[in-house]
């Protein structure tokens, strides 16, 4: 029988996640680490159950020990898998998408960029600076920002003519079209 990861839900995975964390999780510890409501993990529980992602072994009346089966640790492992190539080839798209964007401001004859911002979108931001290799292209990080932490600017100026841009990195994102793997 061939496993398919990706027929676990994210709530599923997010209990099978907390059962392997947790040596004896009850149903009300996995519902509030999991932020699902008890009566949706009742049922999520039992769907793991039945399709055998997860054994149940009674150790007192009232106390249930979960634990993941050698097929839902396969399962829960090739979703992280699965999810961390999806993170890394996202990634790598924004950093291409941003070096694109560089590029042409730089054929435009501006050279002199400072990032804004204090979150990942920033930091994949300096990576594709740091991945150009072009004369006289200058990048700094504003150390001191004000902005909020889900804005990312970058100013984009001419060290040569008097000119002058504000990119907003989130809209300039909305606007490009990411192909999802």
């Amino acid at each position: 029988m061939k496993i398919n990861a990706m027929n676990i839900s994210e709530k599923e995975f997010s209990i099978m996640q907390e059962i392997y964390n947790n040596h004896i999780p009850d149903q009300r510890t996995i519902a509030s680490r999991t932020g699902i409501s008890l009566g949706l993990t009742n049922l999520i529980i039992k769907r793991l159950l039945t399709k055998g992602y997860i054994k149940a072994r009674q150790l007192e009346r009232k106390k249930i020990q979960y634990i993941l089966t050698s097929r839902g640790f396969s399962n829960k492992t090739k979703k992280s898998h699965n999810f961390t190539i999806m993170t890394i080839s996202m990634i790598k798209q924004l950093k291409e998408k941003f070096q694109k964007l560089i590029l042409k401001n730089y054929e435009q004859g501006i050279d002199t960029f400072e990032i804004e911002g204090t979150n990942e979108l920033a930091d994949i931001i300096e990576i594709a600076f740091k991945n150009l290799s072009l004369p006289n292209l200058k990048y700094s990080r504003i150390k001191n920002s004000t902005v909020d932490s889900n804005t990312v600017y970058i100013h984009a100026s001419s060290s040569v003519k008097l000119e002058k841009r504000l990119i907003d990195a989130i809209k300039y994102l909305s606007d490009q079209v990411l192909a999802y793997c």
